[in-house]
């Protein structure tokens, strides 16, 4: 589904150069659940900004679905994530004026889904993450864990074919991670392509295969 092949980053002051990621060399094929670990600083949410399409890489070649989009334009990568690319975040990212269904809904608005279609999808999807009866609630008046819960319905509600997972259980207690990588779980036994970054071993552990980064080269993989 996806490969890079020697991908660098660097970051760039008027006194100094910062490599984030040197001759990063990956692939990830369709329906795998791949895990990132390093330590902090090694490179890790670079990464996973350039697989997102938020970045772009200094060198090297990334071929998404057969096509190089290591050097597209900004608006072409935005097309290119709707639809194709969902993001979880460790902080949530949920918009605080938006209610549930408000904010799960919001990816559906930018894709122009009619209003009909929007609202049935949001039903289904607050279903599936069992926030059926927090649909009118605000951020502020959850859980950490229903608010992650909101973030993956918000992230798969365009169906897309490839998660990222940014640290997803970073914020919350080991009950409540459990419910999200659950929910994961369920989401890459469907056939969706996961990609996490996290710290935590044990939920490296939910993977296929564990990556592991350090000063910003792939020092090792390990299958599960």
């Amino acid at each position: 589904m996806l490969t890079l092949t020697n991908i660098k980053k660097v970051f760039k002051t008027d006194e100094v150069e910062t490599w984030a990621l040197q001759n990063v060399n990956l692939e990830v094929k369709k329906g795998e659940f791949v895990a990132i670990m390093g330590p902090s600083g090694c490179g890790k949410s670079t990464l996973l900004n350039i697989l997102g399409l938020l970045d772009t890489p200094t060198e090297g070649a990334y071929i998404l679905d057969g096509k190089d989009v290591s050097q597209m334009s900004e608006d072409d990568r935005t097309d290119l994530r709707k639809g194709k690319l969902g993001f979880v975040f460790q902080s949530f990212n949920l918009i605080d004026e938006l209610n549930v269904s408000e904010n799960v809904e919001l990816p559906l608005l930018y894709m122009g889904v009619p209003k009909k279609e929007r609202r049935q999808k949001v039903k289904e999807v607050i279903e599936r993450v069992a926030m059926t009866h927090r649909a009118q609630h605000f951020p502020s008046q959850l859980s950490g864990g229903q608010q992650q819960r909101v973030a993956i319905a918000r992230a798969v509600i365009s169906r897309p074919h490839i998660i990222l997972a940014d640290e997803p259980t970073g914020n919350l207690d080991s009950k409540h991670g459990k419910e999200v990588m659950d929910l994961l779980c369920e989401l890459h036994k469907e056939g969706t392509t996961i990609i996490m970054v996290t710290h935590s071993q044990h939920d490296a552990n939910y993977a296929d295969r564990i990556v592991n980064l350090f000063d910003g080269e792939v020092v090792s993989e390990v299958e599960m």
